[in-house]
């Protein structure tokens, strides 16, 4: 079974995170961030992934390490729970409308991590979270779970539908 756990402690953030990879996505995700937390169970839903994930975070501070960390740990989980990687195929591709944007995710699960990260943001922020740390949530996931990602939103104008395209 492709399932993994991992417990991620800093000096900012403490977080447990579970994935079953043969899941149909189900998902408890606790950030204290609620806009934050949908963006997690809709990358569970849209990718059949269940994840378990619990994070306590330095918010009195700002929701940086709390994301950041979070993409760290799930990374993590998911390079693990693939094990050898025997039986996977290596690309993969998705288009995803949503609304009035449309947004490209391509993805090479080689071990080497990389992150192209061609997504323009209109709003500086979104429910208190300073919308640049949705770049540095895509770039620890990449690099903890070894895999090259490319997003790239080719065009939209709402902030909210933007970030929810790339993580579905």
């Amino acid at each position: 079974k492709r399932v993994s756990s991992v417990h991620r402690k800093t000096n900012e953030t403490d977080i447990i995170v579970k994935v079953n990879l043969d899941g149909n996505g189900k998902n408890d995700i606790s950030t204290d961030l609620p806009f934050f937390d949908h963006m997690i169970q809709q990358l569970s839903k849209h990718s059949l992934i269940d994840i378990d994930l619990k994070c306590n975070g330095d918010l009195d501070v700002d929701s940086h390490h709390t994301i950041e960390d979070v993409g760290w740990a799930l990374g993590k989980a998911v390079n693990e729970a693939l094990g050898d990687k025997r039986g996977i195929k290596r690309f993969s591709f998705s288009y995803l409308p949503m609304d009035e944007c449309l947004t490209r995710c391509c993805m090479d699960i080689s071990g080497r991590p990389w992150l192209i990260w061609n997504v323009f943001l209109p709003n500086l922020s979104i429910k208190d979270i300073e919308t640049e740390i949705f770049r540095e949530f895509f770039q620890s996931f990449s690099q903890s779970a070894g895999l090259t990602l490319h997003v790239e939103n080719i065009y939209g104008q709402n902030t909210h539908h933007i970030i929810e395209s790339c993580f579905k």
